[in-house]
This record gives structure tokens, C-alpha cells and sequence, in this order.
């Protein structure tokens, strides 16, 4: 609370010391609320996300923001995960357990724009806080537009600087993965208490991009975006059981690399008043996963105020090459299949797809402001479903069945 009250004071400052007497100020404010629940076997999660946003453009060449978000959740999650094999040989355990997860996570940020012919500039700041997790993170980004604004061309860069708890592990077993105990809840983290630490993550991401702009009705994009973490990648809630009779904390590499290649094309189709969105994404990282997406939407006006848009993706990618949906085939007692293990269904095969309706409404008075202040206000409200298929996670071989997330948003935004 004390930095979003510091970054919209900097801003109403700035404002004030740039902005002409007789310049009248162009304010943006957007406030935006999202629901996302998910319901696979056994666990469940529910996420509500409320945020908000202030822009002030003082001059035509700088733009000043604030911003805040928050996730509220709650719900389930695998504690311990058990492949088939263990599972058989233990008919009678319930070696899949489930953890209830509260958390509230706060996110402020603050940045600005500045233009200059046809460079414009812009850097940001952001800070977030939960039960478990810290992180800090600026970016910076240099956009250019040439050739008669057709093309444009942008490079982005952005740091995390995340710290993430965990339980203060036994001597004895310290330096050894296979006996690591996971965290049990969040009670005493980020503070003195004797039977927690705190772990780093640092993160650079990297992003290039060149959009062009062919005929009146045509448009593509070409996007390229790397990704390199270091630190605790793992989950230090969640336990894997990796032997006969051993469990132990879900051990990730510590170094990861990541990039993808993505390609859109626009295009109105004049005779139906619409426009036409495509896109195909590839994936590869340093963790053995590949995948691919591609999406596509249809937008169309109905009437000047009213618009629509109707979407969907689909995605595929393979397994990390450590994954494994059972850990206990290696050297007993205490070999595990391989130097890592993992309970994230996220990190397995699996292919999803969704899709999703948006409508936006934008009032804009013929005469005058409405209410007396805003020059026009904007109304949008979507929702999704998604449907995701793991080909070989399972709870102590038991498939996931139906799974599937609903994702709705709600949005307004008044322009001053």
C-alpha cells in the first residue's frame, strides 16, 4: 500500500510540474475484475483478480501510470503425488494427498512513456507480495515506427528479482535431495522464525518485435521472446513419492531457458464489416518441452457503439525430459528414476483447447461529457472455458477427469 501511494503521489507531482496552466490533462482509468476457477480430480481452485489503473498524459510526449491487482485465492492442490506403480503395490493407502491453499497476493507498479517523433520509450516498475512470495521487477522498452508508420519495430527487456520460502531442512539431509522435506504451510515465512528460509529467483526475459502494416486491410506480426530463470524452480509445498516408502520435495533444475516464435496476421473483411485475427506460436526449452498453439478470432461491429469477438486456441506440447508419471522405478531404497522428480501436471504431455466470447460497448457523447467529466466510457465483459487432456498424469494411476477452467473478466474504462 505504501509504494502505490508513493507511485501515484510521484505521478500527481510530476504532473504538476509538467503539465501547461492552460492544458487541459487526458486521464485514463480502467478497472478491471477477474474470476478463474478450475475443477480437475481431487483439487480445485478458485482465483478472484481485482485491479485498477491510472494514466495521466500531461503532454503529447509523456504518459505517467499507476496501477494495482490482487489474487485472491483458494481451493486445493496435490501435496504428495503417487504414480500407478507405487499405487498398486499400496491398494489399501491413500498415497495422493491435497492441501488447502489460501493465499493473497498484492501487485503494484508504476511507469512511464515517452515519445518523440517516431521513438517512443517506456519503463516500469512493479512490486508484488504473498504469504510465500516476493518479487521485484522493472522493464524497459524502445519502439520505433518508419516507413510512413507502416512498420514497427520493438524490443522489450524486463528482471524479476523474486525470493520464495521454504522450510530450514535437517542437517543431516541438507545437501541430500532425495530426503528434502516440502514446506508445510506459510506460517512464519519472511520473518525471524528459525524453521524457515528464503530461497532466490532471478528471471530475464527478452522480447523483439516487428509489426507491419501491408495494405488497409491487412497486418502482421512477428514476435520472438527468450526467457532465462535461476534459482528455486521448484514447488516447496509439494512432495513426490520417489521410492518405497520415500517421499520427498519436488526437485527441479535450478537453471532454465526458454523461447518461443509467434506470428499473427490481421485482416478486415470489408464486406461483412469484420476483422479476421490469426495466430501459431512454437515453444522449446532447456527442460525437454516443446509445444505449439495456435489461435483465431472474428471481430465485428454491431452498430458504432457494440462490438464482438469470438475466439479460440488450441495447444500441445510434449513432457519435460524428466517427467515421469511414476518416480519409484530406480535402486531401492532411496533411487529415484532419475536426478529429478516432479508432481507438476504442468511439466507432463498434455493438449487443451478453448474458446471464449468478449463484448465491448463504448459510449461516446454526441455533445458535451458525460456526467459532466468523462469523454467516453467502455464496457467489457468476456468468458472462456478451457478444457485441458493429460495423456499419461495420473493420481496414484487414476486419471484426471474433467478438466476444465472457466475464466471471466469484467472491465470499465472511462476516459477524462
Amino acid at each position: 500500500m505504501q509504494l502505490k501511494h508513493a507511485l501515484a503521489a510521484v505521478g500527481v507531482a510530476v504532473t504538476t510540474l509538467l503539465a501547461p496552466a492552460a492544458r487541459a490533462q487526458v486521464v485514463d482509468f480502467n478497472t478491471t475484475h477477474g474470476i478463474f476457477y478450475e475443477a480437475p480430480s481431487r483439487t480445485h481452485m478458485f482465483v478472484y483478480t481485482p485491479g485498477a489503473s491510472l494514466q495521466v498524459s500531461p503532454t503529447d510526449f509523456l504518459d505517467i501510470r499507476a496501477g494495482w491487482e490482487a489474487d485472491v485465492v483458494s481451493g486445493a492442490s496435490v501435496a504428495v503425488k503417487a504414480g500407478p506403480a507405487y499405487q498398486a503395490t499400496h491398494p489399501a493407502a491413500d498415497v495422493v494427498s491435497t492441501a488447502s491453499v489460501h493465499d493473497l497476493r498484492n501487485a503494484a507498479n508504476g511507469g512511464f512513456t515517452l515519445r518523440k517523433d517516431i521513438v517512443t520509450l517506456t519503463a516500469g516498475y512493479a512490486y508484488s507480495t504473498e504469504h510465500d512470495y516476493r518479487s521485484n521487477s522493472f522493464n524497459v522498452s524502445a519502439r520505433t515506427d518508419t516507413y510512413d508508420k507502416n512498420s514497427q519495430f520493438e524490443i522489450d527487456y524486463a528482471h524479476n528479482f523474486d525470493s520464495v520460502c521454504d522450510r530450514v531442512q535437517p542437517t543431516a539431509t541438507s545437501n541430500q535431495p532425495t530426503q528434502l522435506i516440502a514446506l508445510e504451510d506459510s506460517t512464519g515465512c519472511f520473518s525471524s522464525d528459525p524453521t524457515r528460509t528464503t530461497k532466490s529467483i532471478a528471471i530475464d526475459s527478452y522480447q523483439g518485435g516487428w509489426t507491419q502494416t501491408w495494405t488497409p486491410v491487412l497486418s502482421t506480426q512477428l514476435l520472438y521472446t527468450g526467457e532465462i530463470q535461476n534459482g528455486f524452480l521448484s514447488n516447496p509445498y509439494r512432495a513426490v513419492i520417489i521410492a518405497e516408502g520415500v517421499k520427498a520435495q519436488e526437485h527441479h533444475p535450478e537453471n532454465r531457458a526458454r523461447q518461443s516464435v509467434a506470428a499473427r496476421l490481421h485482416y478486415y473483411v470489408r464486406p461483412v464489416k469484420g476483422a479476421l485475427r490469426f495466430g501459431v506460436r512454437a515453444y522449446d526449452d532447456t527442460w525437454g518441452i516443446t509445444s505449439a498453439a495456435v489461435e483465431a478470432e472474428f471481430e465485428k461491429h454491431l452498430g458504432e457503439a457494440f462490438r464482438v469477438t469470438l475466439r479460440g486456441r488450441g495447444y500441445k506440447q510434449s513432457g519435460a525430459q524428466f517427467w515421469s508419471d511414476d518416480y519409484t522405478g530406480g535402486n531401492a531404497p532411496l533411487g529415484p528414476k532419475g536426478q529429478y522428480w516432479s508432481g507438476d501436471r504442468e511439466l507432463s504431455p498434455f493438449w487443451s483447447w478453448s474458446v471464449g466470447l468478449r463484448g465491448i460497448y463504448t459510449f461516446v457523447p454526441k455533445s458535451g461529457r458525460l456526467l459532466g467529466m468523462m469523454t467516453s466510457l467502455k464496457l467489457s465483459l468476456s468468458g472462456d472455458v478451457i478444457s485441458y487432456h493429460y495423456d499419461d498424469f495420473t493420481l496414484g494411476g487414476v486419471p484426471i477427469d474433467n478438466a476444465r477452467a472457466w475464466l471471466a473478466t469484467f472491465s470499465v474504462t472511462a476516459l477524462f
